[in-house]
């Protein structure tokens, strides 16, 4: 389903030869592939992409927006569970509807919260991934290059792209007082845990600035690590490795647009919100 996504989406800007690499493209694999996941219309990916990007970008600065947002996202999920008792289907709704533990139903609070966190964790993040390589690529001819010419190579870039352009900062809040290398940390502060800063780290990997697309050992912690790590990591490898491949097959050389500009999301999602690329 997501080669044949990507390869539709390739073909509606092909022609044009110039496209924006975020918002057509990289932003909406993980969209619609989660739309897929929980059973919803395709046509609902726009609202999703309104409703993440307002309950994890906008609501940094606007957090009547972001509470809306989530407001709205919960009461959709609502609604889709409620009919899913009436009229079961194919998908991860239905499934955890008509699961049981302990012989129990699973509450439906549960139900909520895990199609809520699917639908919010998996989309930014991924769609930011695929959109941080893509910049790379096309402003790193040589990498773009030797991946068209070994293409076996994309799951090991994969990483390397996850290392380099780490979405995602993670916050936590300290359970009891700590110090950690000389920095007092009190119970209720709220701290930021940088992956990207950590996968930077130079005692932990060699040359840790540099793209190197081929690197042997990656043990990075873009997906996070211990007991917080993301339950989603397989499907966004997976999303990763099937856009990057369908995008240089079709594409094999591509450029920045030059006459536009490359905008990027803030908060605790880093990606290209506009990714501007001509190609021949």
């Amino acid at each position: 389903m997501t080669r044949e996504l990507c390869t539709s989406l390739i073909d509606g800007f092909i022609d044009a030869r110039h496209a924006d690499a975020a918002s057509d493209y990289a932003q909406q694999i993980p969209t619609r592939v989660i739309a897929e996941i929980l059973g919803v219309p395709q046509e609902m990916s726009e609202t999703f992409v309104g409703w993440v990007r307002g309950a994890l970008e906008f609501a940094v600065a606007d957090p009547a927006r972001g509470a809306q947002a989530r407001v709205e996202i919960f009461m959709y999920l609502q609604s889709c569970i409620e009919e899913r008792r009436d009229q079961p289907g194919d998908d991860l709704i239905t499934y955890l509807v008509q699961s049981e533990v302990n012989g129990e139903r699973v509450p439906e609070r549960i139900v909520l919260g895990m199609s809520a966190l699917l639908l919010v964790a998996g989309i930014d993040t991924t769609w930011s991934s695929i959109g941080s390589a893509l910049l790379h690529l096309a402003t790193h001819p040589g990498d773009r290059e030797r991946l068209v010419r070994e293409p076996e190579l994309i799951p090991t870039a994969v990483e390397e792209f996850l290392r380099a352009y780490s979405p995602v900062t993670m916050a936590r809040i300290v359970r009891e007082d700590v110090e950690y290398q000389g920095q007092a940390m009190c119970a209720g502060d709220r701290v930021l845990m940088s992956f990207p800063a950590a996968n930077r780290d130079p005692e932990k990997f060699e040359d840790a600035d540099r793209v190197i697309i081929d690197r042997a050992r990656n043990p990075h912690i873009a997906f996070g690590v211990g007991i917080h790590r993301c339950v989603g990591s397989n499907l966004a490898r997976m999303e990763l490795r099937v856009a990057l491949a369908q995008w240089l097959a079709r594409i094999p050389e591509f450029h920045l647009d030059d006459s536009a500009e490359v905008t990027w999301a803030g908060g605790q999602v880093r990606g290209p919100r506009s990714l501007p690329v001509l190609f021949p």
